[in-house]
């Protein structure tokens, strides 16, 4: 059992024409050849799970960027039995795998759950890197910014959560009978601990957390999300019980959900991003909540702030990205349509330079702005194909990746193909869906004395006609956001655009 593409682009459906049409003769090969090697949209989808997989991973359990935690040993065996029907106990505590179906967990060493994430941080390693022992992989605390923002837990918890329901998708990860992915489905467990672990500490400590910027909106998109996932018998494409279920913190955070939804209510947001953002998140709670009352006041707000949204005027491609962004959530949730989609998507779309590999009217670009530009032409594709050149929205979407993703490195290191996945995941794969070419350099090699983790720069621009890196430092709000739009490109499998039912709040 292996992830495959959840969509077939339209290059590669051609590429595969041409080389029947080659072998009969009746295309010459150099033509097939060219249509082949061309990088795609689903290639690009395929690296953004990756991408998102790899920041998730290398943060949250490696990087020590944050307040680590020791993990518990009761809860992680218990999560161990939850994940692997023929877990033995004792011959675990023996080290002895070589029993039942054979496929156990073996946890990594020296791991380090983080209670609270920090806002940035340099991501190179300080000691030299071995992959299994992830107390090699720690980066420098004396060049962490300790802040504590609801941006970055936010996205953080957001995306743990996220993970989490990947991780229990049956005909990936496979179900506890099954004789692989055992691993994949504790990692499941433990991205799950960990979001309650952060979402607890915010609660008891929300005025240590700077919400400023569109901070509460994250928090309540995360809390929001982690509460459902917590109290749903099953979860979405698996057909065994929800393995996370726990009513009683569900309920405590469907609460503190309540309260940051007040607060968002409560707000006008001023700019492009913090009005988009609040929508979003307003969304992500009336979908949700089991808050009738509350539901239907979030959405009145949504109509309000996107209103709002409409009067603004878009700077640059970052803007326009994050005002369509909020825009669509308006329009598919209330159908909400002034033909500002439409225009503003033409702009959008027609300001791109595909010479450049960027958008005309930008020439530096933060994670966080890629990952809104990314999340609006997904938004673009799923929803607005009716109104919009769906063709040029995906040639959009492939050449930015190619060019400002792997070409600018943003993504400043990728393992090795064997390295942070199994066997059952990459084999007859493309290695292109794992890492973009051999110029793209592996941790070790990165830079600095012993490499630079697989994670997103801060910022990358455009001089002399090329794509380079500007700031290497890791900025976590931007990384996790951009690693949630990386992951919705597969929305029919991991849904970033929940649906709201008004049924219950029209009268």
């Amino acid at each position: 059992m292996k992830r495959t593409p959840n969509r077939l682009s339209a290059l590669k459906t051609s590429a595969a024409l041409l080389l029947s049409a080659s072998l009969l003769g009746t295309v010459p090969f150099q033509v097939m050849a060219q249509e082949a090697m061309g990088f795609t949209s689903t290639d690009a989808e395929e690296e953004g799970y990756w991408y998102s997989r790899y920041n998730l991973g290398n943060l949250v359990m490696r990087s020590g960027m944050g307040q680590v935690v020791v993990p518990d040993k009761k809860l992680i065996l218990m999560a161990m039995a939850a994940v692997d029907a023929d877990f033995d106990k004792a011959q675990f505590m023996a080290h002895n795998t070589g029993y039942g179906d054979g496929d156990h967990v073996t946890p990594p060493k020296n791991v380090a759950p983080i209670a609270t994430v920090y806002k940035s941080g340099d991501p190179h390693y300080i000691t030299q890197f071995n992959p299994p022992d992830f107390g090699t992989q720690r980066w420098d605390q004396a060049k962490m910014d300790t802040t504590l923002t609801g941006l970055a837990n936010g996205f953080t918890i957001l995306k743990e959560t996220e993970w989490a329901r990947q991780f229990h998708v049956d005909d990936h990860f496979g179900t506890p009978e099954s004789d692989f992915g055992a691993y994949w489905r504790f990692v499941g467990m433990v991205m799950t601990m960990n979001a309650k672990m952060q979402t607890g500490s915010f609660l008891k400590n929300m005025d240590a957390y700077d919400l400023s910027n569109g901070g509460d909106a994250a928090m309540l998109m995360a809390i929001s999300d982690l509460a459902d996932m917590l109290s749903v018998d099953q979860v979405a494409h698996s057909d065994v019980p929800n393995r996370y279920r726990d009513p009683e913190r569900a309920a405590m955070f469907s609460q503190g959900a309540d309260k940051l939804a007040g607060m968002v209510m409560a707000s006008e947001p001023d700019s492009i991003r913090g009005a988009s953002l609040a929508i979003q998140s307003l969304v992500w709670y009336a979908a949700k909540t089991d808050n009738v009352e509350n539901k239907a006041k979030a959405m009145q707000k949504v109509a309000s702030l996107a209103a709002s949204l409409e009067a603004m005027t878009p700077n640059d491609a970052a803007e326009q990205a994050n005002m369509l962004r909020g825009l669509i959530e308006a329009k598919r949730t209330l159908g909400i349509d002034h033909g500002t989609i439409m225009a503003l998507a033409a702009d959008f779309i027609g300001g791109f330079d595909f010479e450049k590999g960027g958008f005309g009217n930008q020439d530096v670009y933060t994670i966080d702005d890629f990952g809104a530009i990314m999340g609006a032409l997904n938004a673009l594709r799923i929803f607005e194909t009716a109104d919009v050149d769906a063709d040029a929205v995906n040639e959009v979407f492939t050449s930015f990746w190619e060019n400002v993703m792997n070409k600018g490195g943003l993504l400043q290191s990728a393992p090795p193909i064997f390295i942070a996945k199994s066997p059952f995941e990459f084999e007859g794969e493309p290695p292109l869906y794992f890492r973009y070419d051999q110029s793209q350099p592996v941790p070790p090699m990165a830079g600095g004395d012993f490499g630079i983790a697989p994670v997103f720069a801060t910022s990358v621009g455009y001089s002399n006609g090329a794509w380079s890196v500007v700031d290497g430092t890791f900025d976590t709000a931007g990384a996790m956001h951009a690693s949630n739009e990386m992951i919705w490109f597969h929305y029919d499998e991991i849904n970033g655009f929940p649906e709201v039912d008004l049924s219950d709040v029209i009268k």
